[in-house]
């Protein structure tokens, strides 16, 4: 007996034949401008009493998908959702940008003399 994954991604819809988007990718997870998708840590909100000032603070805290979750996850969206959004007041501005890594950076590297 073999379960067979299934992601519920629609390739071709019914009524114009396009792609849709799983909604439960834009539930759970959250793409930066930069290409990479973040998520909260599981059970952050459950038994919080039994759980230590340490453990909080990083239940707390985002994580990153890799680089193999993340083009699976681009795929689960539709192309509207892999372009830039921009929101008033977003917590998460500062993370849009990275350039401190070559590949994603925008800003021209200054050398320091």
């Amino acid at each position: 007996w073999n379960a067979i994954q299934k992601r519920g991604l629609t390739k071709f819809s019914l009524r114009k034949g396009k792609r849709k988007t799983v909604k439960a990718v834009l539930k759970r997870f959250y793409r930066l401008n930069w290409g990479i998708w973040i998520r909260t840590k599981c059970g952050r909100n459950k038994k919080l009493h039994t759980k230590s000032a340490n453990r909080k603070r990083r239940l707390r805290q985002h994580v990153f998908t890799n680089a193999t979750q993340s083009t699976l996850l681009d795929k689960m969206v539709t192309s509207y959702w892999r372009k830039p959004k921009y929101y008033i007041d977003d917590p998460y501005e500062p993370y849009h940008q990275r350039e401190e890594f070559s590949i994603t950076r925008r800003k021209p590297c200054v050398p320091l003399n």
